[in-house]
């Protein structure tokens, strides 16, 4: 390029002009990094909004649960005062049932895989031949399908969505008695609720 100076003088100048920069493998953009900043923050509003409706919900299933405690904690204190004893059927090899309450759903593995964990070790200690399961809940039905497929006797799904109901609770017990299967012992596994942590 050439300039005139300031006294009329042409002078030959070199001008810079850079060409474009090679670009660096792996090596992120300012538009990939504004995108991606972008997306982080709008996951982090989903994630906050998410959380505000788990919070509701869980309010509102305290608010449910906190009546029907009572009527738990009187269930429970009659069965420890009254003395059940099992059948006088076969002592050596009784015919157990365990009814296992789970969900359909649930992001929180622990909960429905400690269930089928604790119904597992009882019937390595018991041995599974004379056991049949009832799962009440898709959860623990998938889990129990893998491994004792031959033990489950029924499922029941779509339990627990809202409030649970006497008619409910009377359905499953009739479908329980209607099976056939003669049972000496029964037992429950269920979820107890501690605290949020």
């Amino acid at each position: 390029a050439i300039k005139m100076a300031a006294n009329g003088v042409f002078l030959r100048v070199a001008v810079f002009r850079p060409t474009s920069c090679p670009t660096v493998r792996n090596m992120a953009t300012l538009k990939d990094i504004s995108l991606r900043l972008r997306s982080v923050k709008n996951i982090q509003k989903i994630t906050k909004s998410m959380k505000m409706v788990s919070a509701a919900k869980f309010g509102r299933a305290e608010r449910e649960l906190r009546p029907a405690r009572v009527y738990g904690a009187g269930a429970s204190a009659l069965y420890e005062k009254v003395e059940i004893t099992p059948s006088e059927a076969d002592k050596t090899k009784p015919n157990n049932l365990i009814v296992v309450m789970s969900s359909d759903r649930g992001l929180c593995g622990g909960i429905h895989s400690n269930l089928v964990k604790a119904v597992k070790a009882t019937l390595a200690e018991k041995g599974a031949d004379n056991v049949k399961i009832v799962s009440c809940g898709d959860k623990a039905r998938q889990l129990f399908l893998r491994t004792h497929a031959d033990n489950l006797l029924m499922s029941f799904s779509e339990i627990g969505k809202r409030p649970p109901l006497f008619c409910e609770a009377t359905f499953i017990a009739q479908e329980i008695i209607d099976s056939g299967f003669q049972f000496d012992l029964g037992e429950m596994y269920y979820n107890w609720f501690k605290s949020v942590v």
